[in-house]
């Protein structure tokens, strides 16, 4: 195991100094100076040794057996695996599992094959399909370092999405699991410092970047990713960032959220027509009721998540 610290000025060297007096095999690499998180993964493959490596971008927990799968999935050879994770708060209470495809089966695809792509991508549910949660990816070292990044997306959260498109030109067998190994906190995004408009659009413009650079401008291919931002990105998270607008106008752009719906609800079809108006023109009173309604039947799941827990049931 390898942790890359990228000039992190909180005490996390000391906490991996702990770890090693336990665990001698875990290296710590410190950088002299902050290159955010495309660079600093980057460079941890780079440092790594293995013929695998598992990407992990946050504080999310693996669960018990979760190597030894891995590792009997890796016999296989595919250049990329992906897992599923279940969701949970901050506290690690148990939300729900989260979506990868339609329909969760097993499934290998070489998305150098624009037959077998199309297919992948008609299949997806999220852009996790499309390697968008970093902490689900386990690649082939030799495959990564095979291409260099695509440098402009670095800078962009999705260097390592970019570089691992940038494969499809020769040859990306990717393996869906279809089996959660991890269990990922929720409630503490880095990213939402700048707000939660802000916050959306690095996943939205990002993917819509990378569709069109690798994809092409308004094929199948791209409409499809657009298809997953569109799920990922619904009329209730849409509302929930109306009201966040409201509060916060300083911090947040209600034209940078308006241009996000249009985006992804605007076009032809009754469906996006009403999504786009009940997003314009649904008042905040009532957008507040429904979000009070929607977190307090996620903190019952949670709740009962935990009981079931400690029930063993």
């Amino acid at each position: 195991m390898i942790v890359v610290d990228g000039a992190s000025t909180d005490d996390t060297q000391a906490v991996v100094a702990a770890r090693q007096a336990r665990h001698p095999r875990l290296r710590y690499v410190r950088l002299d100076r902050k290159g955010g998180i495309d660079a600093d993964m980057a460079r941890s493959v780079e440092l790594a040794t293995g013929r695998y490596c598992w990407l992990f971008s946050g504080d999310d927990i693996m669960r018990p057996g979760a190597i030894e799968s891995v590792l009997r999935w890796t016999e296989s050879d595919c250049d990329l695996y992906i897992c599923r994770h279940a969701n949970c708060d901050l506290h690690m209470r148990h939300l729900g599992d989260h979506p990868v495809f339609r329909d969760d089966v097993v499934r290998t695809a070489d998305l150098a094959d624009a037959g077998q792509r199309l297919a992948y991508l008609q299949a997806a549910a999220t852009t996790e399909a499309l390697f968008s949660f970093m902490s689900g990816l386990i690649l082939r070292r030799d495959t990564w370092l095979s291409v260099s990044a695509v440098e402009e997306f670095m800078g962009s959260c999705w260097g390592h999405v970019a570089r691992l498109l940038s494969l499809c030109e020769r040859r990306l067998t990717v393996c869906y699991t279809a089996e959660i190994l991890l269990d990922k906190r929720g409630d503490n995004d880095s990213f939402m410092q700048r707000g939660l408009v802000h916050r959306l659009g690095i996943g939205v413009w990002g993917f819509a970047r990378l569709a069109e650079r690798f994809f092409g401008a308004g094929t199948t291919e791209t409409l499809e990713v657009i298809r997953l931002l569109r799920t990922e990105v619904g009329i209730g998270y849409l509302l929930y960032a109306r009201i966040k607008v409201a509060e916060a106008p300083e911090r947040e752009s209600m034209a940078e959220l308006d241009r996000i719906a249009v985006l992804l609800h605007g076009g032809a079809g009754w469906r996006r027509r009403l999504s786009l108006y009940a997003y314009r023109h649904t008042p905040l009173p009532v957008a507040r009721l429904l979000g009070a309604v929607h977190f307090a039947l996620l903190d019952w799941r949670a709740r009962a998540s935990g009981r079931r827990g400690a029930d063993g049931r």
